[in-house]
């Protein structure tokens, strides 16, 4: 979320020595009055002022090196204590930290993430970026509606207490709105009102001016400027009244091919919803009912997954996943067993959850669930005789106009296709070992961002499925805690109607969306595993929700 943090000390000097020569930081930036540091991906800076200023500020750390840091630093400066302890686990944040004060005060914490992991010693080059900034305020509560009003989210949802410290933000990287005079942990110095200014990766500017009051500012060219910022690599394309596209980063960095807007991406799971299309189109034309159950239509496989289409259409079905996004950190460590060279069928699949217990009961909840729609894909390949892919090429890609779009093998990309590129630190690599080499039912189609817009405007239309049976595929049929979900699509409850597939993958992320409600179709494809999501939402602020 940040980028860079402005803070202001009247002790420049004496700060800028002991974080340069005593703590070892790297000066990116200085002059007569302000230096600046180093914070991985993010920069603090310091600007000189008359007027003593003391703030709470974080930085987050790989979890693995928490122990190898906190010597680090102990050899450096003395760490704060609390009942005798000098550091603490926070189980909410699965985070250990640590406290110390620098020359002005300030109380610093090193927060290591218990889910990053970082080979080597701990260095300076160990920080990963800021995690957290302290803004304090008599005006909590509307300081917080308009840190809300930005899209920052309050954690946990329980809405801004005046009296209390709250945390907004996500992941691992937050806001600490609190009122004068709370004590912070790990120390005895109290939250004192002063100003600072903070630049997100989407550009955004926050300010606090010296009485608490809250300023927001406006980049001239927001959304470039955004991408630009949060270091975005891929194309983002909306339809509205207008085109609009823009194309950023490299299709291939080795050889510094550029994306255009009409390179192939990957999309991930962002291709559930071609997978759910096939099946509606076989149930009108009577091939198949939403309520035949898998265990009569794949006896030889699923002879104990007694459950309907339309539990598995809907993530209700409870059979086991063959890999659970919410157990397992790693999609890549699945592929140390069961090697992806060889996943290239939806067939390829069963071994990994056919012979698994089933989660719960089918109907009771709503679990997201990549192996339902493995089985959705062979399901539509048991009733045509034909290849899952090539079903949806010819029946959906092909009627829809979607001419750059398929199901590519890795190893046979074709021209004018991005590599997916997966971060490791300040280097990459490549995706190709990362993932199945050939996509299937549950994810892994390439297209480009004008093919989805071409998509959403022919299933829509209907071109693709008849207005009976799009009615129904746009039905809430079950929740996930922000979102409800049809068949293969999400949808955002309350009044927006604003219908979305999403795709995640390393070295991939993916958001499409339909927006009924205001005429406007928006495609955002990255060949990197971050930033999809926070690029959906600046063109969201920028330009979609303009009058």
């Amino acid at each position: 979320m940040f980028k860079k943090v402005t803070l202001f000390t009247d002790r420049l000097e004496e700060m800028k020595g002991f974080y340069e020569y005593q703590m070892g930081f790297r000066i990116v930036e200085e002059d007569s009055g302000s230096f600046t540091l180093a914070i991985g991906s993010s920069t603090l800076i310091f600007k000189e002022s008359e007027r003593k200023a003391v703030y709470h500020f974080a930085f987050n750390i790989p979890g693995n090196q928490f122990t190898l840091a906190k010597s680090w630093a102990a050899s450096r400066v003395s760490l704060n204590r609390q009942e005798g302890m000098d550091e603490v686990f926070y189980a909410n944040f699965n985070a250990d930290a640590f406290y110390f004060q620098d020359p002005a005060g300030n109380v610093v914490e090193f927060i290591g993430r218990r889910n990053v992991d970082r080979m080597g010693d701990f260095t300076i080059d160990s920080l990963l970026n800021i995690s957290e900034v302290s803004i304090t305020t008599p005006f909590v509560e509307r300081v917080g509606e308009q840190l809300e009003d930005m899209d920052i989210p309050v954690r946990g949802n329980k809405g801004i207490e005046a009296k209390a410290l709250n945390f907004l933000g996500q992941g691992d990287a937050f806001i600490l709105l609190v009122a004068p005079k709370r004590v912070w942990y790990f120390s005895k110095q109290k939250s004192e009102v002063h100003p600072l200014a903070i630049e997100l990766v989407d550009g955004r500017q926050i300010e606090i001016d010296e009485e608490g009051h809250f300023l927001e500012t406006r980049p001239s060219k927001p959304v470039e400027e955004g991408l630009e910022n949060m270091g975005f690599s891929g194309v983002v394309l909306l339809k509205k009244e207008q085109l609009w596209t823009i194309a950023k980063g490299f299709a291939d960095r080795a050889n510094e091919r550029p994306n255009s807007l009409g390179t192939r991406f990957a999309i991930a799971s962002g291709c559930k919803i071609f997978t759910a299309v096939a099946i509606c189109q076989l149930v009108e034309e009577g091939k198949l009912s939403f309520e035949d159950r898998l265990s009569s239509l794949l006896p030889e496989s699923f002879p104990h997954f007694d459950v309907t289409l339309h539990h598995l259409l809907t993530h209700t079905s409870g059979i086991p996943d063959y890999f659970d996004e919410e157990q397992n950190a790693s999609f890549e460590e699945l592929w140390k067993t069961h090697p992806m060279y060889l996943m290239k069928s939806a067939s390829d699949f069963i071994p990994l959850f056919h012979k698994k217990e089933m989660l719960f009961q089918p109907g009771e909840k709503f679990q997201y669930n990549n192996a339902g729609f493995i089985a959705l894909g062979l399901v539509v390949e048991k009733i045509t005789g034909q290849p899952f892919t090539e079903f949806v090429e010819q029946r959906i890609f092909a009627p829809a106009g979607m001419v750059n779009s398929g199901y590519f093998s890795l190893d046979q990309l074709p021209s004018e296709t991005a590599y997916g590129y997966i971060s490791e630190g300040d280097s990459w690599r490549t995706n190709q070992y990362a993932v199945p080499i050939k996509g299937g039912p549950d994810g892994g189609a390439f297209a480009t961002a004008g093919d989805m817009v071409l998509f959403w405007e022919h299933l829509m239309d209907g071109s693709l499925v008849s207005k009976e049976m799009l009615a129904r595929m746009l039905k809430p049929h079950a929740s996930s805690r922000y979102n409800d979900y049809g068949y293969g699509v999400w949808m955002s409850r309350g009044g927006e109607q604003k219908y979305f597939v999403t795709g995640w993958d390393p070295g991939v992320s993916f958001q499409s969306a339909y927006y009924a409600d205001k005429g406007a179709i928006l495609a955002v494809l990255a060949n990197h595993s971050e930033s999809a999501y926070e690029a959906m939402k600046l063109v969201e602020r920028s330009l979609i929700e303009q009058k």
